[in-house]
């Protein structure tokens, strides 16, 4: 075997001996958001713990996983008996907190919040490299496209009125996932027509003369009943939409970005008028 070859071989053995190296092999989540990738994306024993968010079944899209890791409450102690070398946190996470572990020389990386759907493909490609599962991300963005594309080539011409409509008249305009789900499954989002930008209220005179064929609706605590909620109710409404109550589509479809996008959008898509 010849010099050339022989360092050849010995560049790609360090290569990879520096990957594997580099991978982190104790990851700990403390937002809801970046335990729900760290969930779908990591090798199981990459997790050494997420937040207790995880576990909430209304909001975690990954809370039975979440069930078979150790979680965290944020504080800076448990965190660091955990021994981490690479800590995720959100956008929004404790400053004090985040500058508290970083002076003390942990990785910390921080997820943006997602508002489009390549706002959740940017978000599993960062998560896949921090982890060192890029493979994994890839296939995940691979298989959510392909979801998304076959809904696209069965929407409707002529796309039926719909929004999203919670208690107190809050709704989804453009900027949001709702947006972009309802868009994707083939409605028109009033909101959006109306000119909401981001999450607000439209009152329910606007929502009426916008006549919608459906509403929708993610309660983030089902089974709860509130005067803000009888609004969903409002027999002129009812009307409307030809008696048909708001679809509940659960709100760990949205309240982070990842592929469970789809299954928003498969479920809007199923709701299109026949």
């Amino acid at each position: 075997m010849n010099r050339r070859l022989l360092t050849i071989l010995f560049l790609m053995l360090f290569a990879v001996a520096v990957s594997g190296a580099e991978r982190p092999g104790r990851v700990v989540s403390i937002n809801l958001c970046t335990d729900q990738l760290l969930l779908m994306l990591a090798a199981p024993e990459q997790i050494a713990s997420v937040s207790h968010l995880a576990l909430e079944a209304n909001s975690s899209f990954m809370a039975v996983q979440a069930a078979n890791y150790p979680v965290n409450h944020g504080k800076a102690e448990e965190i660091l008996a955990l021994k981490p070398d690479l800590i995720l946190a959100g956008a929004y996470t404790d400053r004090p907190l985040i500058a508290l572990l970083k002076k003390l020389g942990y990785r910390v990386e921080q997820l943006a919040l997602s508002s489009s759907i390549e706002d959740v493909r940017h978000n599993i490609r960062l998560i896949a490299r921090l982890i060192g599962r890029e493979a994994e991300g890839r296939q995940m963005i691979q298989t959510m496209d392909q979801r998304l594309d076959r809904i696209k080539q069965l929407r409707p011409k002529v796309r039926p009125r719909g929004a999203f409509y919670q208690p107190n008249g809050y709704t989804s305009g453009r900027n949001t996932l709702q947006h972009a789900a309802l868009e994707l499954a083939g409605w028109e989002n009033i909101s959006a027509q109306e000119g909401v930008v981001g999450y607000g209220a439209i009152d329910m005179e606007r929502l009426i003369l916008a006549r919608p064929v459906q509403l929708f609706t993610s309660s983030y605590s089902p089974g709860t009943y509130s005067r803000g909620q009888q609004m969903l109710e409002h027999p002129v409404l009812r009307r409307l939409t030809q008696g048909r109550a708001p679809i509940e589509v659960a709100y760990r479809y949205w309240i982070c970005g990842g592929p469970m996008i789809a299954d928003a959008v498969e479920i809007l898509h199923r709701s299109l008028p026949r």
